[in-house]
């Protein structure tokens, strides 16, 4: 048997869990379910939990005074403010990141030694260039680092070359990890991001792209978050800085890749404040200087509007089920960790949804036996899961005794 409870409650700022402090304001529904159903609904909500959410509205919004499409999320994935987020822009040079992605999925060596091509003339008469000469050679961690820190389209052409064998060949396999990161409104024509028909993204994706990234790539969170590099060109050592201007201005700020080509100026921005991380996107801006101002507006109103509450703490028990495998013994359920959510201070109401299995179903330990939801509003704001702990006797006097036995009968033995 499994029971799903729903609770709502008014919103609070508060360092305790939210349901551990708050007053329901309506009464607690019980469901029990059978156990074929319960896996089915626990499956879809498990499922659901994965899912990013769409934004929804808000009594206050951000200042952006130049971004055509800008979206602010949280480190969950969830849309905390939006515009356009959908919308198709040029992603210019923030196309690097997923480049680098696919690049080291596929396990190239730093130390791996690239030939580097020749380059196409057409197209690239203002590309910003690290200057390699074709038929020269740098390292992967080399080219890796100026295409990140510098932006250098030649690092990402030689990259894209040896890893796909072709530029042909490395776009389509940016599109498949595209795909498979959750991109579904993005295509991916080039490794470098120069404007080319049909390569378009939009903020939403990008977002995601950027938690992906900084959440599985050491190298890459180690580059975006590099003031400048300096690596061997031709034989002689060159210094390069970062094309993020933000960097140096902004403390917050984690990464992490700029972008600009003829149809605006992009940044992909993460920043990190009071142990909360926000990715914001901006595109099509008329400046340079517009993409990072509009950028320290977004974060500086999420981090000042939401507020960052623990809805569920480690280790603290919700309920006891019977050990399966010896009488007299319970298992402690729990969340493994301790869950926060982003909480917009309004009258919009917090609820959760808990999809637990029933307190009389016998269960082993370390067994996954529950799911729960916050929403605020329709907007989903954390998820976890619960888990069995190691068992322990069920009538704590009997504990005592066997304690106190077998401390008599090891005193003997000695």
């Amino acid at each position: 048997m499994t029971s799903s409870f729903v609770s709502v409650f008014a919103p609070r700022a508060a360092e305790e869990p939210i349901h551990s402090t708050l007053q329901p304001l309506c009464p607690r529904i019980l469901v029990c379910l059978g156990r074929s159903t319960a896996c089915l609904l626990l499956a879809a909500l498990f499922a659901a939990l994965l899912c990013p959410t769409a934004a929804w509205a808000l009594s206050d919004q951000p200042t952006v005074n130049e971004a055509q499409a800008w979206c602010v999320t949280d480190e969950t994935g969830a849309i905390l403010a939006s515009a356009s987020e959908d919308e198709l822009f040029a992603p210019a040079s923030i196309t690097k990141v997923l480049t680098a992605c696919v690049a080291l999925d596929k396990g190239v060596s730093p130390d791996t030694v690239i030939t580097i091509p020749q380059m196409p003339e057409e197209g690239w008469e203002a590309a910003q260039r690290a200057g390699y000469a074709p038929g020269t050679t740098a390292t992967f961690k080399d080219l890796l680092a100026v295409m990140l820190v510098y932006s250098a389209n030649d690092a990402a052409y030689a990259i894209a070359e040896y890893v796909g064998g072709s530029q042909a060949g490395f776009a389509q396999m940016m599109n498949e990890k595209a795909q498979q990161i959750g991109m579904t409104n993005s295509t991916f024509k080039n490794p470098h991001g120069l404007e080319e028909e049909g390569h378009l993204t939009c903020a939403r994706d990008l977002c995601l792209l950027g938690r992906y990234a900084l959440t599985r790539y050491p190298l890459i969170a180690k580059w975006v978050h590099t003031p400048q590099v300096t690596v061997p060109v031709n034989g002689q050592d060159l210094t390069f800085s970062s094309t993020d201007e933000l960097m140096g201005t902004y403390k917050p700020l984690i990464g992490i890749k700029t972008g600009k080509v003829e149809a605006g100026c992009t940044f992909l921005g993460a920043a990190r404040k009071n142990n909360v991380t926000l990715y914001t996107c901006v595109l099509g801006c008329a400046t340079s200087d517009g993409r990072f101002r509009d950028t320290r507006n977004l974060m500086e109103w999420a981090f000042a509007t939401y507020k960052n509450m623990a809805v569920t703490r480690a280790g603290q028990t919700i309920q006891t089920n019977p050990f399966a495998f010896r009488f007299g013994y319970e298992v402690p359920v729990s969340s493994p960790m301790t869950t926060r959510a982003m909480i917009w201070p309004d009258d919009v109401a917090c609820s959760y949804t808990r999809t637990l299995t029933s307190s009389s179903q016998l269960l082993s330990s370390q067994a996954t036996c529950g799911v729960e939801q916050w929403r605020q509003g329709d907007r989903i704001v954390a998820a976890t899961s619960f888990e069995t702990d190691w068992p322990r006797p069920s009538f704590r006097p009997y504990r005592w005794t066997f304690d106190w036995a077998a401390h008599a009968v090891a005193r003997k033995a000695a």
